[in-house]
Formats: C-alpha cells, structure tokens, sequence
C-alpha cells in the first residue's frame, strides 16, 4: 500500500466510524476493532470526541453567529493540549488518561492549582509532581532512569514529599513537562519493549504485570485530572470505552483480593454487572477465599450488584458513591452492600 493508499484507507475507515449508526452489528464490531487497532484512526476518533465536548458545552444556544467548523474545532483542540503518546495496545489506558489530564491542565488558572486538592495535605497543583512520583517508580521498575531516581525502597507518599521539595519554586510549565517526560519515557520504552506487558513487577507495594500497572497508572492519572478539573469547575469526561473497561476489569478483579474489614463482615461471591461504556461482568469474592470460594466454585452468587461503569470506578477511587437510578441489588443486600462498602479500599493517595 502506498503512503497516499494509506492514508486514504484511514480516512475511510474514520468515515465508517462516524455512521456506524448505519451499520449492523457485526459492520460496527469491525469498524470499532479497525479503530482500536489503529494509532491513526484512534487519534482521529480522540479529536471528534473532544469537538463533541466541545458542542455540549456550548449548552442550549439559539444562534451560534460565524460558528467554526469541525476542522477548525479540531485544530483549536490540537492547539490546547499535545497529543496523548503511541503505545502499545495493552499500554491504551495509560496513554489515554495523560492526554485527558494534558486537557484540563491546558484550561486551569495558577489560582485553581494554588485550592486545596482531596489528596493529604496537597494544594491541587502538587497532584501533578505526586503524578510523576508514581510514573517514576514504574519507569524505574521497568528499567527506565528518571531523575530523580526514587531510592530502593521508596513509596508513592515517600517519592511525592522528595518531588514536592525538587520542585519548590519552579513554574507550572517545568513541573508538568517533568510529568510529561515520565510518560513519554514509559511509552517510549513499551513500543521498543512491548513484551514487558506480561512482566510481574512491584510498584508501591503492589506486585502484578507491567499491564495491570499501567492501568493503576491509568486509574490515578484520571482521577486526579477529575481532582483538577473540578477546582477549576471543568467537567472532565471519562476515558474512552476500551480504556475504561480495562480500568474497571482490574479494580473488579482486584476486589476478590481485598480481606475482610471484620471477623464478622459478610463473605460470599457478587455477580457483579456494570452498565455502559466499558462495562461487564465479574464474580467477586468477598471476605477472603473462605466462604466466597465455595460460591464461587458452583458459580452461584449470594447476590448481584448491577452498576454504572462510571460511578463504580469513582466508588473504586473514593471520589463518590453510586446514584439511586443506576444501583440494582438481588439476594443478599448485606453482601452487596459490604463489596459498596469496601471498594474505595482499594484508593491510593
């Protein structure tokens, strides 16, 4: 295929993408997998669902006088924020949540960075050095120099104090290209490393594959960009379905891992079922490898939780709880009721 070839052929497929309410299932399962698949058509389906952002938020306007076009829109969007960095498939969750993050720092004010953010002590403007503390200490795993170098022992609270007094007195712009260095280093050793996906290594004390990692990574850097945005009243959208699914898929797994919070808690397996973009469905053990295993082992859970993919990642962050309208519950509600209850355990700083 020649260059001219190729590029036609993305265009085609961005096209298809964008009537893919035209297609059947089956048309629509292949565009979205082309999609996926390739760095082009991702980046371009990026840019279209920021202009859409960008058109909601406009909210209810009779006239829109001299309106720019989407092309227009597009480049503005360029202009605001750096492109999120080519990875490999496995590393998409990573890539996509700095480049939402790399959105909201483009429209907050040095004020807003200066408010108390959620996060310990912290003014919201340290999210972001506490940000490349944890980069720094999965670069570091994964073989890759950062500088500082976090010492042999070091944790995210520990290496985001050391940064926070590295940092002292820089402007914004240094401190988030230092943030933007790490992820580009982490991107840049994956595309050359992409094998590194299925390494086990330990980062803040938690030991899983370079994969589940940058999904952490993901989880963080996307709940912090919401911690920023809202000091500045932004509306941040969560990340893109594929993305989204995958941060969920480890937080559900790894709520099977949780202990007990008492002798007395509830224990058992949920079904439990998320709604929308990104969701699934997982069988969760509560309380330990006791009574839920036994459960889980006939596959009958004790009872089923049904929740929005969204709500249930900013249960998993600590950021909120589930609403009303999007909560189901069958069987047991204390079970249930105890996996709502756990969940934000698995919050880091």
């Amino acid at each position: 295929m020649t260059m001219g070839d190729e590029s036609e052929g993305h265009r085609r497929a961005f096209l298809a993408h964008l009537t893919t309410d035209l297609c059947d299932a089956d048309e629509a399962r292949l565009i979205a997998e082309h999609t996926r698949s390739c760095p082009t058509c991702a980046y371009a389906e990026a840019e279209r669902r920021e202009v859409d952002d960008l058109l909601l938020a406009l909210g209810d306007v009779d006239e829109l006088p001299d309106a720019p076009s989407p092309a227009q829109l597009r480049a503005a969007a360029r202009a605001r924020r750096r492109p999120a960095p080519r990875v490999p498939a496995f590393a998409a969750p990573f890539a996509a949540a700095a480049g939402i993050l790399e959105s909201v720092l483009a429209e907050v004010s040095d004020d807003a960075l200066r408010t108390p953010s959620p996060v310990l002590t912290w003014r919201v403007g340290d999210l972001v050095p506490h940000l490349a503390a944890g980069n720094a200490l999965l670069a570091t795993a994964i073989g890759v120099a950062v500088e500082p170098a976090p010492g042999p022992v070091a944790g995210l609270v520990s290496h985001t104090e050391r940064l926070l007094s590295w940092v002292a007195g820089w402007p914004r712009e240094r401190v988030q290209a230092l943030w933007r260095r790490g992820v580009e280093a982490i991107a840049a050793r994956l595309s050359t490393q992409p094998e590194l996906a299925s390494l086990r290594v330990e980062v803040d004390g938690v030991r899983t594959t370079v994969a589940d990692q940058l999904k952490i990574r993901a989880f963080e850097t996307w709940t912090h960009a919401r911690d920023i945005g809202a000091a500045a009243g932004l509306r941040v959208p969560p990340p893109p379905a594929d993305s989204l699914g995958a941060m969920a898929d480890l937080a559900a797994r790894l709520l099977s891992t949780l202990p007990p919070r008492a002798a007395t808690a509830p224990a058992g397996a949920v079904r439990l079922t998320l709604t929308g973009p990104g969701g699934g469905s997982w069988l969760v053990q509560i309380g330990g490898a006791g009574a839920a295993a036994a459960a889980a082992a006939v596959g009958l859970p004790e009872a089923e939780l049904t929740l929005d993919t969204v709500e249930f990642c900013l249960l998993v962050a600590d950021r909120g709880q589930p609403t009303e309208p999007h909560t189901e519950i069958f069987g047991d509600d204390a079970l249930a009721a105890e996996l709502l209850a756990i969940a934000p355990q698995l919050a880091g700083p």
